[in-house]
Formats: structure tokens, C-alpha cells, sequence
């Protein structure tokens, strides 16, 4: 039996086979936490156990805690019923109130991640007419090319690094070609990626803090760069589009430069992280793949019970504007609400049996969250959706099984989910 590392670990990839060598000094030391993040009984962000698999602390804070008061100014929501009514309720707003500490994140303050309406409506609207139905099955043509050249170049044994070669480059290439932007150094931005997510969650030490900040230097660096020469080079991508749109007065260059990168770091790691989730399922639950072949008409519901099982952004957060009253608890104004979107997926009010993967299920109980939900919900998710029906059928229709071929490992803390490899033998 193969076990999944869980890894708090800095890392680098190295090379075409797909390898890679964790920095041992680098490894981040849980003895910098502080208590209140390792001791919590309810959400201990920092313990890696809690980390590896959350849903048992989930599922008390559900029982105990719903509306659970961590401090004076944060709380957390954890119930479907009261995420779909508060997380798009008026008082929710993308707006960060004064006493918020600066962090790395606000190298995005001019875009959708810190915008509310009507100047994050105006925003998405450039590129939401990228992602239509009919022009995602266009990008979608690509994916499907990509992927078949990755399969058409595994070795005869049908090992594969399966993370990088299949889930990662196929989405991440198809999200450059939509901005007509170059596709090379993948591992940089995937990388750099990996050390700006990790910043995300209140336990984030400085280590991981300055890292981001360094990681952030890269992605802002490539996008510049790339708004720099299409402005010497034009063409017809998405990034075309939005200098066009700084051109007319409707965007400045601070959106433009964000709205690149916000796309450029994020096109690949949640459609990856669902497609090699799936995947090391499919390895656990084998007759679940031998359904996808079989059964063109589940393939949509089962992605859809994938995505619920395993979404890649674990919560969000929102800052209400005037207060709220949540099932008795009265949150203040100007406080930090957590919105735990993993949780609220294995809801055992909403989802029977919530843990175990069941794609016939009523149509009130296939109703995940994983995309968000209101005008902050992902505007990515078609796309990713496509992409993954795109890169598993492609498996599907050349491999009879999967199996793993070593130990995956991953990264996770309290927010975001990562896989860093995935050795998968096809059959």
C-alpha cells in the first residue's frame, strides 16, 4: 500500500522526469506556531493531521459550533443552509476593514479578489465573454490536444508523473494560449505559485510570508513582462483585450497586470488538483473508472461529485459591512467571516453519507460549493470543468486501469489543497 506524504516542505522541480528534491532545511517547523493555531478543538490550523484530512474537526465544529467565534473579529460558518444565505448576503463585502495587518495578498488590491460591484461587475465583464460556453469549447480543443500528447509520450511500462505531465501542463498551456501569452518555464509558475498560496492561512509563518513575497516578485515580473511586449507586439489574446480595454479609459494598468497574474499562477492548480484527486480515487475505487469508460452519460455527475469531494480552495473569506446575526450568534460589524466551503460540501443535513462518492445523487444534494457561490463564485469554473471532462476522457479512452506507482505527495495546509507528484501507471 502506497501513503500520501503530507509535506510542509519547500520545493523545486527538477528536470523532464518529472522528479522532485525537497529542500530538507527548508522544511517549516511547527514549533513557530503558535499554540492557539496547533491547540484550537476545533480548527488546530497548524497540526498537520488537521491538515492531511480536516472533515473529522469539521464534522464537530458542524455538530458543536456552527457559527464558531474564534476572536473578537473572526468567526467561521460551516453549515450549507447559512453559507448559500450569508456568503452572498448584501453585508458581504471583498473590502478589508482598517484594522486587517498588511499582507502579501495586497499586491491584488485592484482587482476581483479585493473589488465588491460595481467596479469588480465591470471587471469580470472583460473577461467573462472569454469563457463562454462557445468559446470554452474552443480552449477546449486545445486541452484535448495537449493531453493526447502528453499520453502519446508516456513510456511503454505506462509510468507517469501524472500531477505535472497530465494535469498540470495541459490546463496551465491552454490557460496561456487564451491570453496569447508564452508557455515556457511551467515549473516557475507553478513554483511560485505554491509558495503564494501558502500565505493564505492564519497560521502562515514569517518564513512562508517572505517567501510569497518572492514568489509574487516572479508572477508580477513574467506579467509585466508579457504586457511589455504585446504592447510592442500585439495580437488576439485575452491579454490583448484588457490593454485594449486600459486603452479606452475602462481598465487601468494596475487591473490589467492583476488580472493577468490573478489568471497566469491560478489557470492550472485547481482544475490539477481535482484531475489528481480524481485520479488516486479512481486508483482506491476501480470500478469507478471502469463506469466513467463505460458510461458517457454519468461522466458530468460523477466530475460533479469529484468537485464536492475535493475542492482545491478549502474556504474563503468575507468582511461584513454592517451586522449580522447568524443563528443566534451576532457577528459585528467589520469582522473577518470564514466561509468553510470543504465543509459545507460534506454537510450530512444536505449530502447522505457525505464522505463516501455517490453521483446519483437528488439533484438538491449534487448542489456542491466548490466554485463559491454569488458574484465572487469562480470565474473559471466552466472552463475547469471542461478541462477535466477533456483530460479524463482522454485517459479513459486509451486505459483500461489506474493504478499508483509510488507515493503520492502533497501539499496542504488549512486553505489550499496541492498534489506535488502523482506516480500513476496506466494500463
Amino acid at each position: 500500500m502506497h501513503r500520501r506524504a503530507c509535506l510542509q516542505t519547500r520545493w523545486r522541480w527538477h528536470g523532464p522526469k518529472a522528479s522532485f528534491r525537497f529542500w530538507a532545511n527548508k522544511v517549516v517547523s511547527m514549533k513557530n506556531q503558535t499554540d492557539d493555531f496547533m491547540s484550537d478543538p476545533y480548527l488546530p490550523w497548524a497540526d498537520l493531521a488537521f491538515r492531511d484530512n480536516p472533515y473529522p474537526w469539521y464534522e464537530r465544529l458542524q455538530r458543536e459550533a456552527p457559527v464558531y467565534r474564534i476572536s473578537e473579529r473572526e468567526f467561521v460558518v460551516s453549515k450549507y443552509s447559512d453559507y448559500v444565505e450569508f456568503a452572498k448576503h448584501p453585508a458581504m463585502s471583498m473590502e478589508e476593514p482598517n484594522w486587517v495587518k498588511p499582507h502579501p495578498w495586497h499586491v491584488f488590491k485592484e482587482s476581483v479578489l479585493f473589488y465588491d460591484p460595481p467596479r469588480q461587475t465591470l471587471l469580470r465583464r472583460h473577461f467573462n465573454k472569454w469563457f463562454t460556453p462557445k468559446m470554452v469549447a474552443e480552449w477546449a480543443k486545445h486541452t484535448k490536444a495537449l493531453v493526447s500528447d502528453a499520453l502519446d509520450n508516456i513510456a511503454q511500462d505506462g509510468i507517469v508523473e501524472a500531477h505535472h505531465t497530465i494535469c498540470v501542463v495541459p490546463t496551465h498551456v491552454t490557460m496561456c494560449r487564451i491570453f496569447d501569452i508564452p508557455e515556457d518555464d511551467i515549473e516557475g509558475v507553478i513554483e511560485n505559485g505554491l509558495r503564494i498560496v501558502m500565505a493564505q492561512s492564519p497560521a502562515s509563518t514569517k518564513a512562508q510570508l517572505d517567501d510569497a513575497v518572492e514568489g509574487f516578485k516572479y508572477l508580477f515580473d513574467r506579467c509585466n513582462a508579457f504586457v511589455a511586449e504585446k504592447r510592442r507586439n500585439p495580437g488576439n489574446g485575452l491579454a490583448d483585450a484588457l490593454i485594449e480595454a486600459q486603452a479606452r479609459g475602462e481598465l487601468s494598468e494596475a487591473e490589467v497586470v492583476q488580472a493577468m497574474v490573478n489568471f497566469f499562477f491560478s489557470g492550472a492548480p485547481n482544475p490539477a488538483y481535482v484531475l489528481a484527486s480524481t485520479l488516486e480515487h479512481f486508483t482506491r475505487e476501480p470500478e469507478l473508472f471502469d463506469l466513467y469508460k463505460a458510461d458517457r452519460e454519468s461522466r458530468q455527475a460523477m466530475i460533479n461529485e469529484f468537485l464536492r469531494l475535493y475542492p482545491p480552495e478549502m474556504s474563503f473569506t468575507r468582511y461584513n459591512k454592517a451586522a449580522v446575526t447568524i443563528r443566534g450568534t451576532v457577528i459585528p460589524e467589520n469582522s473577518v467571516i470564514r466561509f468553510m466551503t470543504a465543509a459545507v460540501n460534506r454537510d450530512p443535513d444536505v449530502f447522505e453519507d457525505p464522505n463516501t462518492f455517490d453521483h446519483t445523487r437528488s439533484m438538491r444534494e449534487s448542489q456542491m460549493l466548490s466554485f463559491g457561490i454569488g458574484t465572487h463564485s469562480c470565474a473559471g469554473q466552466l472552463i475547469s470543468r471542461v478541462e477535466i471532462e477533456v483530460i479524463l476522457s482522454a485517459i479513459a479512452e486509451r486505459y483500461s486501469r489506474v493504478e499508483l506507482a509510488g507515493s503520492p505527495a502533497v501539499q496542504h495546509d488549512d486553505r489550499i489543497r496541492n498534489y506535488l507528484t502523482l506516480p500513476l501507471r496506466f494500463s
